[in-house]
């Protein structure tokens, strides 16, 4: 063919008109395109762009034949054929992504040319467009099939009770994760994915073998702190104990996330520790290791000293004793004789008669409501209003405990003769939140002191014990009138209505389904509003922003929930009380797992679905919220709000999660979003834009309990 560019420009409207995404555009939109985007035309054999170069054009191929080759290869191999009518290079201008092929002509052909911006600006105008170029790019193009694969491997391993992580650590490397920047890099030690796990895995990780995870306790281990040693975990909360040298047993909680994480956490571990031994690996270096092992307080047995002999530089060694603070060159010789060979056994309980573990937990906090109150839940009179916050063990019941405010002065003046205090906070009452956690490891005699406080002022938590991980407080609001509680708490008239807060330290990922079906079931049609106070990371917004999410999206199959409530009227009121920081409403991503995500697929549902967050819980809540309404175990006029301030930013690289959060950062947003939530509790009203609007529930429960 020998088109003029007159010919072609009308071709390329008919093509548009028969293209998907395109032909879902307005036809005077298409015509506009047709028109206006630059025409290229390419003789047989020319390359239209390569791979691995910058470029963000979208192209549609008008005539002729394309092919898109991985010229990486030797020789290079193709990897499809592009057919006239073709959308294709869109990826780099969605994903921010370099070319991954090379896109060479068969034949003379001619493309239309569609700019970065203009292309996304076709996205963002039209949903019908971003939509169905989403099902094209997910189930056309297979653009996530590394995760459905992962996914379904671990989901069948774990059926066959034992993943073997060395298999699995291919399959976790091409997932990319945006956590993990240089997982496919074997010449670079990537230190702060590797900080990242090491503080989410068992601290004795280092010379286990076999994990055993259970869902549930077998009888005979019922009592797994008078049988093991418990092993700590810094920064996720787990039951682990240690069965035997090079054994460990690890209670996971309900659903498949928690066992993601741990072996998505194994997996990245055994990636990066690999890459240490691998550094290490030569017999001069080991038989320095395996003598410094036995000269501790003998010559040469500095830890300091001999890990400058180590083919570490300077602030490679900073790293690794910011990951092993303790005994730095004893995990190092671990790591060197391990060889990260990991066996994941998993147990899941069935036929057991003894009761599953939320089940334990929901009669706890069933006792500890009718301990504190002289009432069980199933009894509790119809005007009782109970409101349940899904929030950490600390932010809620700190603001509404007067001991903060009657210790006030003692606590700042025992910070100022420990140097502890530090500038730059807007609330003095954060700065007083942020002294206490330190304040309280100062001795037994401040623990005490916060507990009498408590008893006197309605505050009861639940007994602890090996169940779901997740602490509890219920809280009598009756008990707290005229008490000094935060100040910055908005209270209504306090009028004769006994309200009771029953706050949940936060669920892991599915996990909150059964904790929220559960205690909606306990407390039923006396539950008033659910209010989930969480973590997000953010993709429209910073660290230490604020996001109020006005629908979820589950990232496995893109179920979509809209939440019933506007926030409009909490985000004005956070802005003033957050001046400087952001407040962002949108949809928000619900995902498997911390690390089964990457900028691919974060990119993809930023611009095709608008999300401006992503979390790993919010629509599990949702589900257990709106099931409960349908079926009548609720009011319809409950109140549901989220609240999620944003801890990371997986999209910056100097912003994940791998990158600690200090204080200035993370606690204003947290007490900011807090307060608003217990404003709105004790506020005399609910608004008409919070309460659920959902269908009446089956015929016959409208009048019941509910229970």
């Amino acid at each position: 063919m020998n088109l003029t560019d007159d010919e072609l420009r009308a071709l390329a409207e008919r093509r548009l008109g028969e293209a998907v995404p395109f032909r879902f555009l307005p036809s005077p939109e298409r015509k506009a395109l047709a028109a206006e985007a630059p025409l290229v035309r390419l003789e047989a054999g020319q390359d239209l762009f390569r791979l691995g170069k910058d470029g963000n054009e979208a192209y549609v191929l008008l005539e002729g034949s394309m092919e898109s080759l991985d010229t990486g290869r030797s020789p290079p191999f193709r990897v499809n054929v592009i057919e006239p009518g073709s959308l294709f290079g869109e990826r780099s201008s969605i994903f921010d992504l370099p070319r991954k092929w090379t896109a060479r002509a068969l034949e003379p052909s001619a493309c239309l040319a569609l700019g970065g911006e203009r292309f996304l600006a076709l996205v963002s105008g039209s949903r019908a467009f971003a939509q169905s170029l989403g099902a094209k790019l997910r189930d056309g193009q297979g653009i996530f099939d590394a995760f459905d694969h992962f996914l379904a491997e671990i989901q069948r391993a774990a059926g066959l009770g034992h993943i073997e992580i060395r298999r699995f650590m291919e399959l976790y490397k091409k997932l990319e994760p945006a956590i993990h920047a240089h997982a496919g890099d074997e010449s670079l030690i990537d230190w702060d994915a590797l900080l990242y796990a090491a503080r989410r895995l068992p601290e004795n990780v280092s010379r286990t073998f076999l994990f055993l995870l259970t869902d549930n306790l077998p009888v005979v281990y019922a009592s797994p702190e008078l049988l093991f040693p418990a092993v700590p975990t810094e920064a996720r909360r787990r039951f682990v104990y240690e069965m035997l040298g090079g054994k460990d047993m690890a209670l996971v909680r309900t659903g498949l996330s928690d066992l993601l994480d741990f072996v998505t956490c194994l997996c990245l571990y055994a990636v990066e520790t690999r890459k240490i031994r691998y550094r290490l690996n030569h017999p001069d270096l080991i038989l320095a290791l395996a003598n410094h092992a036995g000269s501790k307080g003998a010559a040469g047995g500095d830890d300091e000293a001999f890990l400058a002999r180590l083919p570490f530089d300077g602030d490679e060694r900073r790293k690794l004793v910011s990951i092993w603070p303790v005994d730095t060159v004893d995990r190092i010789r671990e790591l060197a004789f391990h060889r990260q060979v990991y066996s994941v056994d998993v147990r899941k309980q069935v036929n057991n008669y003894n009761g599953r573990l939320s089940e334990l937990w929901t009669a706890r906090i069933g006792a500890a409501a009718a301990k504190l109150l002289g009432v069980p839940p199933a009894d509790f009179p119809e005007d009782w209003e109970v409101h349940i916050v899904s929030s950490n063990t600390h932010s809620v019941s700190n603001c509404l405990n007067p001991y903060f405010r009657e210790r006030r002065d003692e606590i700042l003046a025992w910070a100022d003769g420990a140097g502890l205090r530090i500038g730059g906070w807007d609330s003095s009452d954060d700065e007083i939140y942020h002294l206490a956690r330190r304040w309280f490891e100062t001795g037994p005699d401040a623990l005490a002191d916060l507990a009498s406080f408590e008893a006197r002022y309605g505050i009861e938590r639940a007994s602890e014990s090996v169940t779901t991980g997740i602490q509890a407080q219920i809280i009598d609001l009756e008990r707290l009138r005229g008490a000094a509680i935060d100040p910055l708490i908005r209270r209504g008239a306090e009028g004769k209505i006994r309200r009771v807060v029953v706050n949940v330290d936060y669920a892991f990922g599915e996990q909150a389904e059964e904790i929220m079906k559960n205690l909606l079931m306990l407390f039923g049609r006396n539950v008033r509003s659910v209010n989930v106070l969480g973590k997000a990371g953010g993709l429209a917004a910073g660290r230490g922003d604020v996001v109020l999410p006005t629908a979820f999206v589950e990232q496995r199959g893109d179920a979509f929930m809209p939440v019933a409530w506007d926030p409009s009227n909490s985000a004005a009121a956070l802005r003033k009380a957050l001046p400087g920081r952001r407040v962002v409403t949108g949809p928000l991503l619900t995902v498997a797992g911390t690390l089964l995500q990457n900028r691919m697929m974060l990119n993809f549902y930023r611009r095709l679905w608008e999300c401006v967050g992503l979390e790993m819980e919010g629509i599990w809540y949702l589900r257990a919220l709106t099931e409960g309404a349908q079926l009548g175990v609720l009011r319809q006029d409950v109140a549901q709000r989220f609240y999620y301030y944003v801890s990371d930013a997986p999209l910056d690289r100097a912003s994940t999660l791998a990158a600690r959060m200090g204080p200035i950062e993370g606690l204003p947003p947290l007490y900011a979003i807090t307060r608003e939530v217990l404003t709105r509790i004790l506020s005399d009203t609910v608004d008409e834009e919070e309460a659920l609007v959902l269908p009446s529930g089956p015929a016959g429960t409208d009048g019941g309990r509910g229970r």
